[in-house]
């Protein structure tokens, strides 16, 4: 199957941006704020959509993780892309009270907050205690005109 993927397609997978869940979380948080000011047409439509793109979100990440795990690693612990790996947390924590809110499906919404509470463990750890043992960390006036 990996072979009937073109080239540009498994790029694509090889340099996912970690941060693509933001999506979820986003649609997420706009989903629950029109539920709470009773546009329920367009908070249902936007959890369809939510729970289609958190799907498709992990099994990309899952083929880069099981294709391209060497480079899925190094953005782990990359400061730049790293951080991008929170959005998995949020937007699994969001899609959780997404199913909370607007469907009372408690049960769903605890294995999401459960998978959000595990990846947040994972990830942070991970994140943080590779950015803080790093030999080559980059210099601090980087990082302070990144935003400014």
């Amino acid at each position: 199957m990996w072979n009937k993927i073109t080239g540009a397609s498994q790029e694509g997978i090889r340099t996912l941006f970690p941060g693509y869940f933001a999506l979820v979380m986003a649609t997420g948080i706009v989903s629950i704020a029109s539920h709470l000011l009773k546009m329920e047409t367009v908070a249902q439509v936007l959890f369809q959509l939510n729970k289609v793109a958190y799907v498709i979100l992990w099994l990309l990440y899952l083929a880069r993780l099981l294709f391209f795990s060497r480079k899925l690693a190094a953005d782990l612990i990359d400061h730049a892309r790293g951080p991008g790996f929170f959005t998995m947390i949020a937007g699994t924590c969001v899609l959780g009270t997404q199913f909370m809110t607007l469907a009372g499906d408690r049960t769903t919404a605890l294995v999401l907050w459960s998978l959000g509470f595990g990846l947040w463990h994972i990830l942070i750890y991970t994140f943080f205690t590779a950015a803080t043992v790093k030999e080559t960390k980059p210099p601090l006036k980087r990082a302070s005109t990144a935003h400014g």
